[in-house]
């Protein structure tokens, strides 16, 4: 039996991405990113891929602060 694919990867391979900012937001609990930048630049090979924001997810408190300084440095 084939594995079914991972939401995000279901996601990147029905969509044309083409020419658009993809601005990579990776969490992890404690393991690392594994292939995760690899995955999106084979799927998303047409996107502007930004510098991912890499996170191990330990505390709800910093991860809030964390993602609001790095929506703010990335403009949206």
């Amino acid at each position: 039996m084939i594995p079914p694919l991972s939401v995000i990867k279901r996601f990147l391979s029905t969509h044309d991405l083409a020419g658009k900012r993809l601005v990579p937001f990776i969490t992890h609990g404690g393991y690392g990113i594994g292939d995760s930048e690899a995955v999106l630049a084979r799927l998303a090979s047409g996107a502007r891929r930004d510098a991912p924001l890499i996170m191990e997810c330990d505390q709800e408190r910093r991860t809030t602060e964390t993602v609001a300084r790095w929506l703010e440095a990335i403009g949206t």
